[in-house]
């Protein structure tokens, strides 16, 4: 879940200008399960089912290159359940490749670090599949925690852990909200449709004031921040923010919302709303899905083996 500075993690931005995201992983997962015992062919269980003899006949595209480029073994069955919809802005794809790479590894005999993962996964959605999406998500879902990631024009990646107080913790769980704006969207559709670049210098400078902000406890300040965000990403590219988006954050701020930025590309999918009156604010937006979460400190983890 980015905080700040999504969008300035596309390699076309980093490559240039260098990247800044602050991210905090959340406790909404994605599972999978993999096994080869009695396999005659691959059978697959995701959003559909599939069951074929070639992988290169896997329709999911994440699933047919994680099997092509990390697995030989041969056939497999490989199940998989979320906890949030695809398409929405939580980082649900990038999060599903490196569940995949990390299955399939492990079924292997074999462990990455998380950095490698992230970069495998990164790989596999950018490059094989052609995507127009950044690293931020499969860097957060591999390492987990809240972390400040640097995108570098050599394509490395530092990794800051942030140093944050009981109380902004506390405030990240209890006191942000997630609202769904009942929109699906492909963040590749809306990130390759070109993108203002003084916007994301915006962003990436909002990034790095949002960083120093919550390590501070300076929430009321990282409220303010959030509202500069909703206008930096407007700006960044056509279609980010929509008028349900729009109507929806005035009904938060109207009840008392702090601070709200659309999550992901935009477009749709979730707001993460900043409220010191929850409950207020879950009122004022009775009938508007929300997602409730916790924080996740762990990243990609195996239950059992």
């Amino acid at each position: 879940m980015a905080l700040g500075g999504g969008g300035t993690d596309l390699p076309s931005y980093y490559r240039e200008h260098s990247g800044f995201v602050v991210s905090t992983a959340i406790d909404r997962h994605v599972h999978i399960v993999a096994t080869t015992a009695f396999q005659t062919n691959y059978r697959l269980k995701h959003l559909e089912w599939e069951e074929v003899d070639d992988p290169a006949e896997v329709r999911h595209p994440i699933l047919r290159e994680a099997l092509a480029h990390h697995w030989s073994g041969g056939p497999v069955e490989l199940a998989s359940v979320a906890d949030a919809p695809p398409g929405t802005g939580l980082g649900s794809s990038g999060t599903y490749a490196v569940c995949a790479i990390k299955a399939l590894r492990l079924l292997a005999g074999a462990e990455l670090s998380p950095r490698e993962l992230a970069e495998e996964a990164s790989h596999l959605e950018i490059e094989l599949l052609g995507r127009s999406i950044g690293k931020q998500d499969q860097y957060a879902a591999s390492f987990g925690g809240a972390r400040a990631y640097t995108f570098l024009p050599d394509d490395s990646v530092e990794v800051r852990e942030l140093e944050l107080s009981d109380e902004v913790r506390r405030a990240l769980r209890d006191d942000f909200l997630l609202f769904f704006t009942g929109r699906e969207r492909s963040a590749s559709d809306i990130l390759g449709a070109g993108q203002d670049q003084r916007a994301l210098d915006r962003l990436r400078t909002l990034a790095h004031e949002t960083a120093a902000a919550l390590e501070s406890g300076e929430l009321e300040r990282y409220g303010d921040l959030m509202h500069e965000q909703w206008e930096a990403k407007r700006r960044r590219a056509p279609g980010t923010v929509t008028d349900d988006m729009d109507a929806l954050r005035s009904r938060a701020l109207e009840a008392g919302a702090r601070g709200v930025i659309s999550l992901g590309a935009g477009g749709g999918g979730f707001l993460l709303v900043y409220t010191p009156d929850p409950e207020r604010t879950r009122a004022a937006l009775a009938g508007v899905p929300e997602l409730r979460f916790g924080l996740d400190s762990v990243g990609a983890v195996v239950l059992d083996r």
